[in-house]
């Protein structure tokens, strides 16, 4: 009877320091994944990424996704637009005589259906592409444009003109040409396969801020690229979204699809300015440094912008020569000759 008892006793023993190991294993691993950083969801525990675009947060595997640049045209013919109210940074420049045309830059997040109309290309909207290592995506260019792209390295050029590229795009029989030529999130993101063309760690992201301070104010920005009212852009301000609204044409600026085109930081970039032709084109001088202003948070910040080189990202700068903190968000820049009417 004793030796049975010392056996039961023995037997208790065991799985008490059994389960109390259990119980430590268990506390063990629990702390390790709340206290380490291990993946959790495509995010690393504790850690917070973000885009390089826009300074949204996104995960870490998108965190230096390739962007892609996409020619899109402002004639009164081509609106309106499609894709412009989700693209992550947009510029808007003179193309010929007083029209305007934009780069859009997409990370291709956005995932959507019809981008464009696109079309060509010029060399200053080259210069900016640069700064993004990007897909440039258009349709032909300007003869200088052509000769630039046929031996630059900084972008990859998915011209449609040339039918290796032209899979990568449609035409919609609903619309005239030239004005009916439109591309896609799915069909870029094939294109980047295509060029492997999928990350870019390299690319400088511009300051951001945290936190929006949406000031009382309704302010307004005009920028007058043409006698025309077709041409003349107003920017809105709301204080209540903190964002500002864009206006054309006296009109509110929406997509095809009925997405309104609105911004949390619009930029104000003075560039020297030269007609070069009878057509209109112009030479948009995008190296070296000019006057800048800043809209965020419903104010306007005077300073400067700089770019050092063909390869450099566009920086702006305060005039203590801080760079500006710009909101997280979509971001336009309007480049205007340097004698351009512009009123805020």
């Amino acid at each position: 009877m004793k030796k049975l008892v010392k056996i039961q006793i023995a037997m208790a023993v065991s799985l008490l320091l059994a389960g109390g190991f259990f119980a430590f294993f268990i506390y063990h691993q629990l702390y390790n994944n709340l206290d380490d950083t291990s993946s959790v969801g495509g995010k690393e525990a504790g850690e917070i990424f973000y885009s390089k675009l826009d300074g949204m947060e996104v995960s870490k595997e998108n965190q230096d996704v390739a962007p892609v640049g996409v020619m899109v045209e402002n004639h009164v013919e081509s609106r309106p637009q499609s894709g412009l109210s989700k693209a992550k940074i947009v510029y808007e420049f003179l193309a010929e005589a007083d029209i305007t045309r934009f780069l859009a830059v997409y990370d291709l997040s956005e995932n959507l259906e019809r981008i464009g109309p696109v079309r060509s290309a010029r060399p200053y909207f080259i210069d900016i592409a640069r700064e993004y290592r990007a897909i440039y995506a258009h349709s032909g260019g300007s003869p200088k444009a052509l000769d630039i792209l046929r031996d630059d390295d900084l972008v990859y050029n998915l011209d449609e003109f040339f039918g290796y590229n032209s899979g990568y795009f449609w035409r919609d029989d609903k619309r005239y040409a030239p004005h009916n030529l439109y591309t896609s999130s799915e069909l870029l993101l094939k294109a980047k396969e295509h060029y492997d063309v999928l990350n870019y760690a390299d690319l400088v992201s511009w300051k951001f801020k945290d936190g929006k301070s949406a000031a009382a104010s309704n302010l307004e920005i005009k920028i007058n690229y043409s006698d025309s009212p077709s041409y003349q852009v107003i920017w809105k301000y709301s204080s209540d979204s903190n964002m500002y609204e864009r206006w054309q044409n006296n009109n509110r600026h929406v997509d095809d699809d009925g997405s309104i085109i609105e911004a949390d930081n619009v930029i104000i970039q003075y560039a020297e300015t030269e007609v070069l032709d009878e057509i209109g084109r112009k030479d948009i001088e995008l190296i070296g440094e000019d006057k800048a202003v800043v809209f965020r948070d419903g104010l306007a910040i005077l300073g400067r912008w700089q770019k050092k080189d063909t390869a450099s990202r566009t920086v702006f700068y305060d005039e203590n020569n801080n760079e500006i903190e710009l909101n997280r968000g979509k971001t336009w820049v309007e480049v205007a000759p340097a004698d351009l009417d512009v009123s805020y």
